[in-house]
This record gives C-alpha cells, sequence and structure tokens, in this order.
C-alpha cells in the first residue's frame, strides 16, 4: 500500500527539488549512524513492511528526530516540527505511529510494557487528529475486507475501537494508539509514551499543552512530536516553543560551532531534550523566489507541482501564501493599533512606579469570557507614567477579592473598568460592595482613553518591561470604529487583547483622576525598603 509517489509531476524551473535539510534544525550530539538514530531502522520498516519509500527530508527528520542517547533512550523529549502545508506530515506521521506500536513499543518493557504504551495523537479537533490514525489503521486493520492492510501487523490486531471518544486502535500485546481532541481535558486521563501534537499553530492558549505534556512524566523514554506550519499572532504555544528551541540553536551555533565549547562541555550546563527542525523560506525573501520556495517545500517535485504553487502565488493574499507555502510567521494580517517597534522602544526593564505615586489599578475580561487580566498604572520618579499587568488567571470568579487585597497593598482604591458592552462590567457592583472607587470607562471615553494610550506610546511617556502577556496583545490588537470613534476590538484582533484593555484603562484613570506627587530632590534612591507590592 503506497501513500506518495512522483510519477507524472511537472518539475520546477530548472528541475528545482525541495530541500532535504531543514533552514534551521537543532545539531545533533555525534555522527548519526543505525547505532546512534532508531530512524534508520523506522526508514527500513517504512521500506521493507509497509513497501513505502520516504522522500528524502522525511528520511533526513527521521534519523535526526530519533537519535539516540548512549543508553537506547531518544535524545528529545520534545520536537518542534516545522513544514509548508501538504507536504506529507500524515505520511510520516502514520509510519511513525506504525513503528512505534508494533516496534519500540517492546524496546524497553522493563520500564514500560507494552500494555502500558500508549499513543495519543491529539489536534485542535477530533477530525485533524484523526487523519493520521485513519491511515494508520488503514495499515494494520485485522477486519477480512481490508485488502489494503498488511497481514503481519493484521495478524498482530485487534478489532479497532471506534466512537465516543474511545477511537483506538489496540494490539493483542496490549500497546494502543489512541486520538482526541486537544483541549484542557483532551489529554488528560492514562500516560502517554508518545504524543502526536498536529497543527500546533492552533493552539492559542496552554491549557491542552499542559494537559497533553504532563500524560508523558511518568513514562520512561517518552517523546513529544509537535508538527505544522508556521503560526499567527494567536499561535502562543507554537511561538512559545519555537522561541526556546530557536535560542537552543543559536546558543550551539555561538559556543560549540565556533569551537569555545566543546559538545561535551555544552551538553553537561544546556537542556539538549527539545529539538526544532524548521524547512522554511528565510526572512526577507520574495515571495517568488524558487530557492525559498524549495526551502519551505521539500516535497516539491516530488508531490507538489511547480503549477500548483505558481497558482497558489497568483490568488492567495500574500499573508496567506507566507504562512501556509514559505511557512513563515506572519503575526498580523492587518496593521495594530499600536506600532510593536514603538511599544517596543518603551521597554525599560528597570520601570517601576514610584513610593509616593498614585496609583490606579485597571481590570478587562476576554470577550469569551476565559481570562481576566488585573494591570497597573502609577507615575515614575522621572514623572513618566509606567503600566504593568499584576495578576492574570482564568475565568472571572477569583478578580475582586484579587484586585482588593492588590489595592491594599498599593494603598489605593481606584479601579476602571469598561462601563458597558464587556463581560468585564460584572465587576463593577463587587468592587464597589469591597469599598473601591470604580472609575467607569464609557461613551466618548473609550475612544479617548484608547487614543491616549496610543499617544503615550508614541510620544515617550509610558514605559513598561516587556511582559510577553503585554506585547503579546500590542502585536496582533486592533481597534474598531465606534461613531467617530477607535475602540479596541475584542472579537477582531488576532489575540487575546483584554491585558491591555486592562493596562489602558489603568492609565486613562491614572490621567484623568491623579496628579503625579512631587518627588524630593533629596531622596536618596534605595533609601526606602520598596518590594514590589503585587
Amino acid at each position: 500500500m503506497s501513500l506518495q509517489h512522483s510519477a507524472g509531476r511537472r518539475s520546477a524551473p530548472g528541475d528545482l527539488k525541495g530541500k532535504e535539510t531543514p533552514r534551521l534544525f537543532t545539531k545533533p550530539l555525534r555522527k548519526l549512524t543505525p547505532k546512534t538514530s532508531l530512524g534508520f531502522d523506522v526508514i527500513r520498516f517504512a521500506s521493507v513492511i509497509l513497501g513505502l519509500e520516504l522522500f528524502p527530508w522525511q528520511k533526513w527528520l527521521l534519523i535526526h528526530a530519533l537519535e539516540l542517547n548512549k543508553d537506547g533512550t531518544y535524545r528529545f523529549r520534545k520536537l518542534c516540527i516545522l513544514v509548508g502545508r501538504q507536504n506529507g506530515k500524515t505520511t510520516l506521521l502514520t509510519v511513525l505511529c506504525l513503528y512505534w506500536l508494533y516496534v519500540d513499543s517492546g524496546a524497553f518493557p522493563e520500564h514500560v510494557k507494552p500494555r502500558d504504551f500508549l499513543i495519543l495523537g491529539t489536534a485542535q479537533d477530533l477530525d485533524t487528529a484523526q487523519e493520521a490514525w485513519d491511515r494508520t489503521n488503514a495499515y494494520c486493520d485485522p477486519d477480512p475486507e481490508n485488502e489494503a492492510g498488511i497481514p503481519t501487523l493484521q495478524s498482530k490486531t485487534l478489532k479497532p475501537v471506534l466512537g465516543n471518544g474511545k477511537t483506538s486502535i489496540r494490539l493483542k500485546s496490549g500497546a494502543k494508539y489512541r486520538v482526541k481532541a486537544a483541549n484542557r481535558k483532551g489529554g488528560r486521563g492514562k500516560s502517554a509514551a508518545r504524543v502526536l501534537m498536529d497543527e500546533l499553530r492552533e493552539q492559542q492558549n496552554f491549557d491542552a499543552w499542559s494537559s497533553v505534556t504532563k500524560t508523558m512524566n511518568a513514562i520512561f523514554n517518552s517523546q513529544l512530536w509537535g508538527i505544522s506550519n508556521a503560526g499567527d499572532a494567536k499561535s502562543v504555544v507554537l511561538r512559545h516553543l519555537r522561541d526556546i528551541a530557536l535560542e537552543s540553536v543559536n546558543e550551539w551555533d555561538k559556543y560549540v560551532e565556533t569551537g569555545i565549547q566543546s559538545v561535551e562541555e555544552y551538553a553537561n550546563k544546556n537542556d539538549l531534550t527539545l529539538g526544532l527542525f524548521e524547512w522554511s523560506a528565510p526572512d526577507g525573501c520574495k515571495k517568488d523566489d524558487p530557492e525559498a520556495i524549495a526551502q519551505a517545500n521539500p516535497s516539491l517535485g516530488y508531490t507538489i507541482e511547480w503549477e500548483t504553487i505558481l497558482s497558489d502565488l497568483k490568488t492567495d493574499p500574500e499573508f496567506v501564501f507566507r504562512t501556509e507555502v514559505l511557512c513563515q510567521w506572519v503575526t498580523a494580517a492587518v496593521f495594530t493599533y499600536i506600532d510593536p517597534l514603538a511599544w517596543a522602544s518603551q521597554c525599560d526593564l528597570e520601570s517601576e512606579i514610584a513610593p509616593n505615586s498614585p496609583v490606579v489599578i485597571g481590570v478587562d475580561t476576554s470577550a469569551d469570557r476565559s481570562m481576566t487580566y488585573v494591570s497597573v498604572a502609577g507615575f515614575r520618579e522621572d514623572g513618566n507614567r509606567h503600566v504593568e499587568t499584576v495578576a492574570q488567571r482564568a475565568g472571572m470568579m477569583w478578580a475582586p477579592e484579587a484586585i482588593k487585597k492588590i489595592a491594599d497593598k498599593a494603598g489605593t482604591t481606584d479601579v476602571a473598568v469598561q462601563a458597558k458592552g464587556t463581560p468585564a462590567i460584572e465587576f463593577i457592583e463587587p468592587l464597589e460592595k469591597l469599598g473601591l472607587n470604580v472609575i467607569q470607562v464609557g461613551g466618548s471615553e473609550l475612544g479617548s482613553s484608547a487614543g491616549q494610550f496610543k499617544d503615550h506610546v508614541e510620544a515617550g511617556t509610558v514605559f513598561h518591561r516587556s511582559q510577553p502577556v503585554l506585547d503579546m496583545a500590542i502585536s496582533g490588537g486592533v481597534t474598531k470604529t465606534l461613531g467617530n470613534m477607535q475602540v479596541w476590538d475584542r472579537i477582531g484582533s488576532l489575540v487575546d487583547v483584554a491585558s491591555v484593555i486592562s493596562a489602558n484603562y489603568a492609565l486613562y484613570g491614572l490621567d484623568v483622576h491623579k496628579e503625579p506627587a512631587t518627588v524630593s530632590a533629596y531622596v536618596a534612591m534605595g533609601e526606602e525598603d520598596n518590594p514590589d507590592w503585587w
């Protein structure tokens, strides 16, 4: 049974083929051979058992991703793999799952018995997660009518379980491959030896990631594959994982590739269990550059036709083409309300509210009520403003009491919140009952507060400490027209902007209702004990 072929394909200019080697990748610790990588065995399994010849890039990835430690365990615990759409990742995952089930599940019986070996496949929805499962099941379903199956595998397999959230392939040895939607509850349950997170770019919060990754902690030699094309401003999990892995790649190049440290010296001081393998076009390339296209599409000239690329190039909006085909990050398809570069220029890691400054608290909640953010604003010693998010948690019930505690520690009673049209209006009454002075931001103030926040950023009169929760909101936050005003758009923004709205309202309350305190020129820095009150 063959899942891919290359016959009859028209080639790219000059018979250009997709690149076998990714543009960005984590370097191996040693020369990769059949003794130091299980990838060679997987490739042989695909050829001999499945009758499938993998593409060069798929072979390369298996060899590098399945690098072994000296004790035979996997070097990588988590893998972040990025590649352009429709390049054959489902085929790759199918081969990998079959190998894990029928070969690898019995590799360390003294640590993990086959009956305890579980592969968990997840994605943002069950249909996506089930694509690789369906392909895998086609090879091994013991149903006599399954003519496409492999007898060697079928003879070792029980009838699959279908539906009711328990869809799974079951081996007679007890090993299983189960699929679930990636959500807060989807990954909870039995410990998983292997995890596949498909379309990782669609994970817009860490609920599913936290749930799924914790299933691996109690299993010996566990491994997670997160695979996707490039993300956008909402892809917080993929961005976080990629940023950490890319920093490690750069550190390796800085110290090991230059000879400053040996591999052994570097390995003794750094975590080497996260791998990055990214087939993507280089930053700043022209979107029609054939070499850039080939770098992001390793199956070009095999299953992907050059004419298909040209059609997409002609019909796709540029941000779509760069994300889907060139595997490049496009953080916004629209202009953000506040320039992220201007915001970044106002970062001051030492910025803080002066001890004798008035403080105003701001609070806002996501449009879907999923997260609530609490921020503060105050004056610095130099008279400029400082904003900071000091609390964030899921839901809303926790916020009033938490805000009261923050207010008491800050020596303030002022809390700014939107007056209408947002879930946060539900805070007004309980905050007032707690004795706090609620500054209700409504009507024309919605536009003027947003405008003044932008003015402060552009004028360089507000500072922050570069918190990811605020930086991300700025990077994808847009406004909408309300009358003749621009107001924050919670629904239309590429990210959750409730965090920056809470900071915005805190700053607005400070500007409208407070005056900067007079700072004595004779107060020496560090004279007073003023630890962070949040």
